[in-house]
C-alpha cells in the first residue's frame, strides 16, 4: 500500500510518520514545497502537490498543511478519486465541510479527520468506567505558551486562532458526553490586537451532565480532564496530545470509601491506532461512519461558534 502526504508539517514529522513508518509494507510519498534536505527515504518526494496528486499511483492521501488550505486541497485530492485524512481542523467552516462530504459520497471515497485522543486507552478506561445517567461535572483544560511568532496560527488568512486549532477537541467531548441530549451552550472567545482568538472558554450544560472547557495559545501548559461523577473524581492528563514514549495513568478518588488509587497505562501510539483503525475501514470501504462522525464535529463546531 501507498500513502502520499501532503506538507511537511511539525506534526508530521513528530506524530504522523513514526506512525506510518511502523505499518508494515506501506510506502511513503512526501510532497513538500519547503523540503530541502532530508536524511528519511520517502518512496518519491514532490514539491509540487498538484503534481504530486496526478502522477502519485497511492490511493490515499493525508493532508497536512495549514489550516486554510485543507478544503483547497481535500476537493482537488478527491477529484483525483484519492481517500484522505485531514489533519484538524478538516476545514474552517461548516459549508466547506458539506462540500468535501458531498463530493466524497459520490465518489465513494474515504474521508476522516484526524481526532485522535479518544482512542487512547487512558480515556476509553475512564469514559468506559462512568455512568453518565447520574450526575457528572467535566471540566477540561488546554493550554499551551505563546506561539512563535511565524507559526501559521498567528494568522487568520492561514486559518489561525486557537479557536480553529482546538475547537475540534471541544466539539469532540461534547459529541462524546453529550450525544442525542438536549444541551445549552455558552462561549467566550479572547482576541488579540490583531483580532487573532488567543483563547476561549465553553460551557455546556444538559439535564445531568455539565462541562467546562478553557483553551489557550498563550497560557502556562496545562493539558488535562477532570471529571466528578457517582461519588468518584476521576483526572486522566495529557488526554489532548498524549506522548508515545510515556506511560499514563488515570487517577480516580472514591468519596464514600475515601480511598485513592491509580490505574496505569503502558507506552501507546495513538496516532498509530488510529491509522491502523482507518486502514480497516479502507479495506471494508464502508465509510459512512466517518462522514456521519465529522457532519456530527462540525454541527458542533457551527453551534458553539
Amino acid at each position: 500500500m501507498k500513502i502520499l502526504i501532503l506538507g511537511n508539517s511539525d506534526i508530521f514529522q513528530r506524530k504522523i510518520f513514526p506512525a506510518l513508518s511502523k505499518i508494515k509494507n506501506l510506502k511513503i510519498e512526501l510532497a513538500s514545497k519547503s523540503l530541502k534536505v532530508t536524511s528519511v527515504k520517502y518512496e518519491k518526494i514532490y514539491n509540487n502537490y498538484e503534481n504530486a496528486l496526478r502522477e502519485t499511483t497511492a490511493n490515499l492521501v493525508y493532508i497536512s498543511l495549514v489550516n486554510s488550505l485543507h478544503y483547497k486541497w481535500a476537493i482537488k485530492s478527491l477529484k483525483y478519486n484519492k481517500n484522505l485524512i485531514i489533519d484538524k481542523p478538516i476545514a474552517l467552516n461548516l459549508d466547506q465541510t458539506k462540500k468535501i462530504i458531498k463530493l466524497a459520497s459520490k465518489k465513494k471515497l474515504l474521508v476522516t479527520e484526524a481526532i485522535v485522543f479518544d482512542l487512547h486507552k487512558q480515556f476509553q478506561k475512564m469514559y468506559s468506567i462512568l455512568d453518565l445517567k447520574k450526575k457528572t461535572e467535566i471540566n477540561t483544560d488546554f493550554h499551551i505558551p505563546k506561539l512563535n511568532k511565524n507559526n501559521f496560527r498567528n494568522f487568520n488568512k492561514l486559518g489561525g486562532g486557537c479557536f480553529q486549532d482546538m475547537s475540534p477537541y471541544a466539539s469532540s467531548m461534547i459529541k462524546i458526553f453529550f450525544k442525542n441530549r438536549k444541551y445549552f451552550t455558552k462561549i467566550k472567545k479572547t482576541k488579540n490586537s490583531k483580532g487573532i482568538v488567543e483563547s476561549f472558554r465553553i460551557k455546556i450544560r444538559s439535564k445531568n451532565i455539565s462541562l467546562n472547557s478553557s483553551f489557550s495559545f498563550n497560557s502556562e501548559y496545562k493539558n488535562q480532564i477532570y471529571i466528578y461523577n457517582d461519588h468518584k473524581h476521576y483526572l486522566i492528563k495529557r488526554p489532548f496530545s498524549p506522548p508515545i514514549d510515556k506511560k499514563l495513568e488515570l487517577d480516580i478518588f472514591d468519596d464514600i470509601k475515601k480511598k485513592k488509587y491509580k490505574i496505569k497505562f503502558g507506552q501507546q501510539n495513538v496516532f498509530l491506532t488510529y491509522l491502523n483503525f482507518v486502514f480497516n475501514i479502507l479495506r471494508k470501504k464502508k465509510y459512512n461512519f466517518f462522514y456521519k462522525e465529522i457532519m456530527q464535529i462540525a454541527k458542533i463546531k457551527k453551534k458553539i461558534s
